[in-house]
């Protein structure tokens, strides 16, 4: 007999029957939890991927990240890796005396097989192939970098996407596993806070997450990151605008990663990403044109007369008026 897609049940008796199942146990902080599909997002190059292997390694070898917690012990862990080959990989975890980082054996790297000669990869092939891997490796955690691979390159729309992020909740449900997957943002004004609406297809990929994590970059130095929680649903949201886990990418016990530094407004970034900006800019159409006036410059900047003058004055070059 075929089984039903629904099952009904009294609020209460779900209630009770809830009490039966573990509670879900921190992955990373209260940013993702253990059954739990979570989308990480970010611009390109702001350290997407850098996160994600940290956390994996802190899953796989059950380390804490200083900063943030930690409640299961270490596991398997399956990394899709699409971004990197063997090599960028292997130099990214590599010092300059050519001492490579140690990862924990729990947790296996999968790319791209450069010998499948396939036209076209269809989805049901990924899955039938991530599903003997689970099976195989008997992990309960996968990390997917990233999203646009399935969207661009073996997907074909952006809905097909979509498509992807169901099929992957079934699966999720069906092993109970804890997913990650990474994303791209669309270009962004980086001087606005960060939301769901840049996340790339974020009307139909959000409302299929149970997480949503954001990483900014801040303007301090050129390394200086921050984490904001979007959405959540096993915990309080406690890393939103006013409260960011402030960081920086450095490397920590030899593994090149996000530091732990702090929680900040992400509205104190946010400005001094918007003077940096305007800085650059100002400064950048007074090195192109050095005929143009400050009045031009304001004009075309979006600022006044005397904000350019006090930029220029601070950089040595107020000799346009």
């Amino acid at each position: 007999m075929k089984s039903p897609i629904f099952t009904v049940r009294t609020a209460n008796r779900c209630i009770e029957d809830a009490k039966q199942v573990p509670t879900p146990m921190m992955l990373f902080d209260e940013l993702w939890f253990e059954q739990e599909l979570c989308i990480l997002f970010a611009d390109t190059n702001v350290g997407k991927s850098l996160l994600a292997v940290q956390v994996a390694q802190s899953i796989a070898s059950g380390t804490v990240i200083p900063g943030f917690q930690l409640g299961v012990p270490g596991q398997g862990v399956l990394y899709y890796d699409f971004e990197f080959n063997d090599k960028q990989f292997e130099q990214r975890y590599t010092n300059p005396p050519g001492i490579s980082f140690t990862f924990s054996s729990n947790l296996y790297r999968i790319g791209y097989n450069p010998d499948c000669k396939a036209p076209r990869i269809r989805s049901q092939d990924v899955f039938a192939e991530i599903r003997s891997h689970i099976e195989s490796y008997r992990s309960r955690v996968l990390i997917i970098d990233n999203l646009s691979y399935f969207a661009g390159n073996s997907l074909e729309t952006a809905q097909e996407a979509i498509d992807f992020m169901r099929e992957m909740k079934v699966l999720k449900e069906e092993f109970r596993l804890s997913i990650m997957l990474l994303a791209h943002t669309p270009k962004r004004n980086k001087s606005l806070s960060i939301s769901e609406a840049d996340l790339a297809g974020s009307a139909g990929l959000s409302r299929l997450a149970d997480s949503l994590v954001a990483i900014g970059k801040g303007c301090e130095s050129t390394d200086q990151r921050y984490i904001k929680q979007i959405k959540v649903r096993s915990a309080m949201l406690n890393y939103g605008a006013e409260n960011v886990i402030k960081c920086r990418l450095a490397p920590r016990n030899g593994l090149l990663g996000f530091v732990f530094e702090g929680y900040c407004e992400e509205s104190d970034l946010l400005r001094a990403a918007d003077r940096t900006d305007i800085n650059e800019q100002v400064m950048g159409l007074h090195a192109q044109y050095p005929d143009l006036s400050q009045a031009e410059i304001a004009r075309q900047v979006g600022v006044n007369k005397m904000r350019v003058s006090r930029i220029l004055a601070r950089e040595g070059s107020s000799d346009n008026a």
